[in-house]
């Protein structure tokens, strides 16, 4: 009995290692394919009929893949009961995982030798490790990355129900259905109202009938649908078409790259109930696109920011939005465009996504100005963690990836943005000056309708961090030594930590180069203000955040000289003359 109990435990290790879910063929299959030489690729394309349908016979004693049935209940079945039996041994014998498995309960997997040659090549093609994808359960177990105290809440049952929208394009196979089973597996099943995948026109052959097979054989009915375009029509708009279809009271927006973590839905839905005029994000954490190691950071919670160039970046929350426990709600400024909950009634309400975008770029930006400045809010959640595949864009964008992305920004700022802020948009894209941005009178009347506060309004009590460059201040523009043509340069530096000021010869851009001299005497550029951290000799002034850090002023004397004001120390000295007597050219 023992000797039958290891070679056992062998069989079920050595199969995980080998079988692809993309192809999901018997271990025979699978060898004959590689010594071949054919590609995984080919081999779907050619397959007459379905091989999406997971082999899993070996889960169940004396089963055969002829013998394994499909499910057959509904998906109101499934949301009723939550007891009952699905059929796949996926969702019922989850939480049951063989901690031994590749990419088992979060870890990475590893490649040597020719695999890992395999592996560079895979990674230059779809900017992901989709071997390493398919070797891992589909249903596999994720580390919980909530707060400690997080587990010990409880939430109503009387939650939204709730749709979750995946757009999808040329996912691969292994990596979309993970999706699926992360949802199935930690969503209360009485809130799950439906998942509907919107195919913006992929051309992967798997993801066509093969996909719809799988979904039908093993998964409730109803429970997922799957929705195709006839021609491409990008991320706003494939949301948009799901969002339309949906049924659920909350509609969750999700990349088709994603993992749920425990307990995931229901604080995003508390939050929703709560006020209806509420978008309610949960934490990303990370899965690494080469290894599929679930990453997180243990204590640590990240919000968003943006400068004038439109760059959207990662920061910390300051300490003053921070509540009384770590896991209390944060106010947030700028959302990503997945993993967040909309009433879904509030979503069209509110303008849903502007329409008149195309593919992908500035929707994020865009709705979260109008949420803020519309009068609803934008919250993080602490207790609700995600885990999601930070990669490149693995496809083209028709018409060119920045001409995309500057006509969306245009829309947003002729919408959102007041003539002084434009100009600092517009030194940074001197193209969006020419480029038509269609019709935006809906817009307008949108924002007429909804009585929207502007955009100083929202710089002034939710982004305090971003400078308005030309905004209660004695002079703006860029500060330039006289003599030698340098001027000050923040490096395009973003975050809020300490870090050093440059001089480069003068350009006069804005986002690097724009600086003010405030009626407060603070010397700011565009996220940072001018600082001196120490007043021994050779110390030089840094950027530092200015809400956060020191607000050392700064005087400007009658000969050009920046003083600091605490210490009447000249700037020359100071700045160990890198920059001696510069001037602030006045832009207005």
């Amino acid at each position: 009995m023992r000797l039958s109990g290891r070679y056992l435990g062998t069989c079920i290790i050595t199969f995980i290692l080998v079988v692809t879910f993309k192809s999901l063929i018997f271990l025979e299959e699978v060898n004959i394919l590689f010594k071949k030489g054919i590609s995984k690729e080919e081999y779907l394309r050619n397959v007459k009929k379905s091989e999406f349908v997971q082999n899993v016979s070996f889960l169940i004693p004396n089963a055969t893949i002829k013998n394994l049935k499909k499910i057959t209940i509904s998906a109101e079945e499934f949301r009723k009961y939550s007891y009952i039996k699905t059929g796949n041994v996926l969702i019922d014998n989850y939480g049951s995982n063989n901690n031994m498995h590749n990419g088992e309960n979060g870890r990475g997997v590893t490649f040597v030798g020719e695999e890992k040659k395999k592996v560079k090549e895979l990674l230059k093609k779809h900017r992901i490790n989709v071997l390493a994808s398919d070797i891992i359960p589909l249903n596999r177990l994720v580390p919980d990355s909530r707060p400690h105290r997080c587990k010990y809440r409880t939430y109503a049952h009387d939650l939204p129900t709730t749709s979750i929208i995946i757009p999808f394009y040329d996912e691969w196979p292994s990596i979309l259905i993970r999706t699926l089973y992360s949802i199935i597996n930690r969503t209360p099943r009485h809130l799950l109202q439906e998942i509907i995948l919107v195919d913006d026109n992929s051309q992967m052959a798997e993801l066509k009938r093969p996909l719809d097979e799988y979904i039908s054989d093993n998964f409730p009915k109803g429970i997922i649908k799957v929705l195709r375009n006839p021609s491409r029509l990008g991320l706003i708009k494939a949301r948009l078409k799901g969002w339309r279809e949906s049924t659920g009271q909350v509609v969750v927006f999700f990349d088709s790259h994603m993992e749920v973590n425990i307990d995931w839905l229901q604080p995003l839905l508390t939050e929703v109930k709560k006020d209806r005029k509420t978008i309610a994000m949960g934490v990303l954490d990370y899965v690494n696109a080469e290894s599929f190691e679930y990453r997180f950071n243990e204590g640590y919670m990240t919000r968003y920011g943006f400068d004038w160039r439109l760059v959207f970046f990662e920061t910390f929350f300051r300490q003053d939005q921070i509540g009384a426990t770590e896991e209390d709600v944060r106010p947030g400024t700028i959302m990503v465009g997945a993993a967040y909950a909309v009433d879904s009634k509030y979503f069209g309400e509110i303008g849903a996504y502007d329409e008149g975008m195309t593919v992908w770029g500035g929707e994020n930006l865009e709705m979260s100005w109008r949420v803020w400045m519309c009068g609803g809010r934008f919250v993080h959640l602490p207790c609700s963690h995600l885990g999601h595949i930070a990669r490149g864009q693995p496809y083209d964008f028709p018409g060119g990836r920045r001409n995309i992305e500057v006509y969306n920004y245009k829309r947003a700022v002729e919408v959102w943005m007041e003539p002084n802020h434009k100009q600092f948009v517009y030194d940074h894209f001197p193209e969006m000056a020419i480029i038509n941005a269609g019709d935006l009178s809906e817009r307008f009347k949108l924002k007429e309708k909804l009585q929207c506060k502007n955009f100083t309004w929202f710089l002034t009590n939710v982004w305090q961090e971003l400078s308005i460059f030309d905004h209660n201040v004695f002079a703006w523009g860029s500060a330039r030594n006289l003599q030698n043509n340098q001027c000050l340069d923040n490096h395009s530096y973003l975050f809020q930590a300490p870090e050093a000021l440059y001089v480069e010869i003068c350009h006069y851009k804005l986002a690097t180069q724009g600086f003010s001299w405030t009626k407060e005497k603070l010397l700011r550029t565009s996220l940072q203000c001018v600082v001196v951290k120490d007043m021994q000799e050779g110390t030089r002034p840094i950027l530092e955040d200015c809400i956060i850090g020191p607000r050392d002023q700064w005087d400007h004397t009658k000969v050009s000289n920046l003083v600091l004001k605490c210490c009447s120390v000249c700037a020359r000295d100071t700045l160990d003359l890198i920059w001696s007597c510069p001037e602030l050219e006045d832009r207005i």
